[in-house]
């Protein structure tokens, strides 16, 4: 965690040597002397315009009896102060790489905390959230995980808004406590994974966590981030995978169908890329479409799927959920998904799932 002083408590040095000064009745011009140093640099230094060196902080030490780390470290959070008001002011006086609804939801959440109207406040909130020191450096990063996204045809997310959508889930994923990643332990836990579909959806997400901790995975769920389009991302992170799903949608099949779609690219092992699942085209990346066929036979298996046919009424519904163990609003979503069912049959009985913060 990073502490830093409030603006109003950070003193120069310069002002601090001069109250040094006053105190003893010293002239700038002896303590020049004292120092070997020209009044001109003297007083510079005084007034903030020359920076005060490891050189001169050792000169100050045997002078004022100040040591030299203490003299530094005022330096250092002078130095800082001014280099954050001038961030600030560039931030504000250039156009915003923040659409105003990003920027909402973020103040929202409370994780920009500055006032509405101090624009480059804002922005250098944002920056820090995302980890860039500034509007070019957010651009450079966006090119630089363009390259490693992987998303479906139809898929075109506003680019800060998916950077916001990876900070949120590398901090969540680095708050949970899990093994080492094995894959044969993620393959392990996918039965209870599935029969974990027919609970009621806020307690089966609480313990598909704990069950994916226990296999080395992150499952951390995440509000709708706007402008971002997307259901769930797979990403790498230092202590291994990392797995976000938003309430984007808010139904139960969403929430199961884009887990096992997402674990399947934990399996896949392609640890330089970032998966990205929103809207489907018709013509879908390999590896969506191999995810896509992961999660659908897990669910309901091919030598299964003639289960689906049968149905004719939520009566019906029930009974082959109960054949197939799995939850009534999975099978409803995939009637929906093989197109074995308009998408409006069975929507009133899909629960929604509010995942963010379970």
């Amino acid at each position: 965690m990073t502490t830093t002083l409030p603006d109003h408590l950070v003193a120069s040095p310069g002002a601090v040597l001069e109250e040094w000064l006053d105190e003893r009745r010293m002239s700038q011009r002896e303590l020049a002397d004292r120092t070997s140093k020209s009044d001109k640099f003297i007083s510079q230094l005084i007034n903030g315009k020359a920076s005060l060196t490891a050189d001169t902080a050792h000169d100050l030490e045997l002078v004022t009896g100040v040591s030299a780390d203490t003299w530094l470290r005022m330096e250092g959070s002078y130095r800082a102060m001014l280099r954050r008001h001038e961030a600030i002011e560039a931030a504000g006086a250039s156009d915003s790489p923040v659409e105003a609804s990003l920027l909402k939801f973020l103040r929202d959440a409370g994780l920009v905390t500055a006032p509405a109207r101090a624009k480059g406040e804002q922005l250098v909130q944002v920056f820090g959230l995302l980890g860039v020191s500034s509007a070019d450096g957010l651009d450079r990063l966006t090119r630089r995980h363009a390259a490693a996204f992987r998303v479906s045809a139809s898929f075109t997310p506003n680019p800060v808004a998916t950077e916001v959508m990876i900070a949120l889930a590398q901090r969540q994923g680095a708050l949970i406590a899990r093994e080492a990643f094995a894959p044969d332990a993620v393959h392990a836990t996918l039965p209870a994974l599935r029969a974990l579909t027919r609970k009621e959806p806020a307690d089966g997400a609480r313990e598909a966590r704990a069950l994916l901790a226990s296999a080395g995975v992150a499952l951390v769920f995440l509000p709708n981030v706007p402008k971002a389009h997307c259901n769930g991302v797979t990403l790498w992170g230092p202590d291994g995978p990392i797995v976000a799903i938003t309430d984007r949608g808010r139904r139960e099949d969403i929430f199961w169908f884009t887990l096992f779609h997402e674990l399947s690219h934990v399996l896949d092992g392609q640890r330089d890329a970032i998966f990205l699942e929103g809207p489907r085209g018709a013509q879908q990346p390999e590896a969506e479409r191999r995810a896509d066929e992961f999660a659908t036979e897990l669910l309901v298996p091919r030598e299964h799927e003639h289960l689906l046919a049968q149905i004719e009424s939520f009566d019906d519904l029930v009974v082959v959920a109960r054949e197939l163990g799995i939850g009534a609003g999975v099978v409803i979503g995939q009637l929906h998904h093989r197109g074995l069912k308009l998408p409006s049959w069975g929507q009133r009985l899909l629960a929604k799932v509010v995942v963010a913060g379970a």
